[in-house]
């Protein structure tokens, strides 16, 4: 399974309405396995299929001008992209290449370049490692280099201020939105110090294949960075479902 990472207007993100799906309780002695399970659990079935919706153009713009007016001093510029467009762009990576990149951005951000050298021969730190160094980058939070990468976003937006916003996404969801610019940024630095700890990434094939953490986040950055940079020069938001 992977993370999607996505360039579009935000109308053309897709949801799931589980509304429509209702629950039996299961037949008793039934041959069907999941009757037999619900049966033993007491749990009911659901029946029926979610259908998929998205929101409507001029609901997106009203969620975006709330956004706008409650932030304008801070953003110092009009937020806005053209939510009219039908232009979308979309790839899958790793989910296993997608932490391997934050990892590194967050071994980077908490103990520099040196650090990275130490990863180039490692396939994969403990787990008790990567619990430490993401806590840490959460108790850092803006005091660290990359928030665009490292705080969470699932979005971001085409402002250049520095911000990152928390607020509810059209569905009342709090989430947070960083800047597509700053996230350009933040990519491109920590993809320098992965190439200066390993200058042979620099011609690694993209048909290669390696389980190293530094490769990992090597071939998985390059993937963002592409369609954060197709964000930015078309003025749209970057979306991800991880």
């Amino acid at each position: 399974m992977g993370v999607g990472y996505c360039v579009s207007p935000l109308h053309r993100i897709t949801h799931f309405d589980t509304s429509a799906v209702t629950t039996r309780p299961p037949v008793k002695r039934s041959d069907s396995p999941v009757d037999q399970i619900a049966e033993a659990t007491g749990a009911n079935i659901g029946v029926g299929a979610p259908r998929l919706y998205s929101l409507t153009t001029e609901e997106i713009l009203a969620w975006r001008q709330g956004i706008a007016t409650k932030y304008r001093d801070q953003l110092e510029e009009q937020l806005t992209w053209d939510e009219d467009t039908t232009f979308e762009v979309s790839e899958d990576v790793a989910t296993s290449g997608d932490v391997m990149f934050h990892y590194v951005a967050a071994i980077l951000d908490q103990r520099g370049t040196s650090e990275l050298n130490k990863l180039i021969d490692v396939t994969e730190p403990p787990r008790h490692e990567y619990e430490a160094v993401f806590a840490e980058a959460d108790r850092r939070g803006f005091g660290g280099r990359f928030p665009h990468v490292l705080l969470g976003a699932n979005l971001w937006l085409p402002f250049r201020s520095q911000l990152m916003i928390e607020e509810p996404d059209w569905n009342g969801k709090l989430d947070r939105y960083g800047s597509i610019f700053h996230l350009v940024d933040e990519i491109t630095t920590v993809r320098a110090a992965i190439a200066d700890a390993d200058p042979s990434l620099i011609h690694f094939s993209a048909a290669q294949t390696s389980y190293k953490v530094i490769i990992a986040a090597w071939q998985t950055s390059s993937t963002i960075l592409r369609l954060a940079t197709i964000a930015a020069t078309k003025h749209l938001p970057l979306w991800t479902t991880g």
